[in-house]
């Protein structure tokens, strides 16, 4: 079983993620995020702020992967983080995923590219959730549309 560790602010979509990991039965979960959030039951949480590198330290333990959710206005500052405390516990493989669409910070995705190479571990930085479930060989199962009879009546043959 692959031990992984979400560490980051959980908003709603990345709430559905971790129940996407959860449902897994090949993957043990934990998360470490800064406020309390509803997990689903087996997933191991702890409160903590992504910047506390011994607290990440601690959450990594033991875990295989290390999943980092980071806002692109911090990005260099937490991969920093991350990376340090992941060394510290010898944690084999970080992944980062942007969580919004800023594209006027290049600097900072370019420096936290430039820690990753370094990193002396497997890292990938990616953008979104279909990424991180690419790399990690997930079926990413869309969400079905409603049938719209009115929509489909004005375009059948």
């Amino acid at each position: 079983m692959k031990k992984i560790l979400v560490a980051g602010p959980l908003d709603l979509t990345s709430q559905a993620f971790v129940r996407q990991l959860h449902d897994n039965p090949t993957l043990s979960l934990t998360v470490y995020t800064p406020s309390e959030v509803a997990l689903p039951a087996g997933v191991v949480g702890f409160t903590g702020e992504t910047m506390d590198e011994g607290g990440l330290s601690a959450a990594m333990l033991d875990q295989d992967l290390v999943i980092a959710l980071a806002p692109t206005i911090h990005l260099t500052e937490i991969v920093k983080t991350i990376v340090t405390a992941a060394q510290a516990v010898a944690v084999p493989q970080v992944m980062v995923s942007r969580t919004d669409d800023i594209d006027d910070l290049p600097r900072e995705v370019r420096a936290a590219r430039q820690l990753l190479l370094v990193a002396g571990m497997t890292t990938d930085l990616v953008e979104g959730f279909g990424s991180l479930s690419a790399l990690l060989g997930l079926d990413v199962v869309p969400t079905p549309m409603a049938v719209d009879p009115l929509f489909d009546a004005r375009f059948a043959g």
